[in-house]
């Protein structure tokens, strides 16, 4: 079977920006364990806080560890614990591998009677960049899986669902 999803390249791109949120969240918890929340008066100023409410500084190095927190808990549990998503298909069947825990599996020719379609991936969001332009399989439940071009087996997986007859959309 051939697979289809994120390449080598853009996993380590990924686990590059988790590694930025990881060091960004130990940064601050470092600010805020050696008593370093202070900022520069002129730095204050710029960004809106007036001289003599240094809480305020205080506040923000609070914040911004709790979000940078947030995403390096969240992109950690979701690289390392559930894993990418990806697709495997060959000429007579696929499946859609969405978590280390879930993946369903179909016959191309099943796949309209179990409710999946396929469509244009600019109805649910901007098509700004060439590489994320693609289509979606939009399952029954609600559930969606982007197909974008910026992927590693594109062109293949394109021209065999062209060729089963469910894209009819220009992508």
């Amino acid at each position: 079977m051939k697979r289809f999803g994120p390449g080598p390249l853009t996993l380590a791109i990924a686990y590059l920006v988790w590694v930025f949120f990881a060091l960004c969240t130990a940064g601050g918890i470092w600010m805020i364990a050696t008593g370093r929340m202070t900022a520069d008066p002129s730095v204050m100023a710029v960004v809106g806080i007036a001289p003599g409410r240094e809480w305020a500084a205080q506040m923000y190095c609070w914040l911004g560890v709790a979000v940078f927190a947030a995403f390096t808990v969240y992109f950690a549990f979701r690289a390392f614990c559930m894993g990418t998503g990806y697709l495997l298909y060959d000429e007579e069947m696929v499946v859609f591998v969405f978590s280390r825990r879930e993946r369903r599996s179909f016959c191309w020719r099943d796949l309209a009677s179990y409710g999946v379609t396929v469509r244009d991936l600019r109805e649910i969001e901007p098509q700004l960049l060439h590489p994320l332009w693609g289509f979606f399989f939009q399952f029954s439940d609600g559930k969606r899986f982007p197909v974008r071009r910026m992927y590693r087996g594109y062109s293949g997986l394109r021209e065999v669902v062209v060729r089963k007859g469910l894209l009819k959309i220009r992508t």
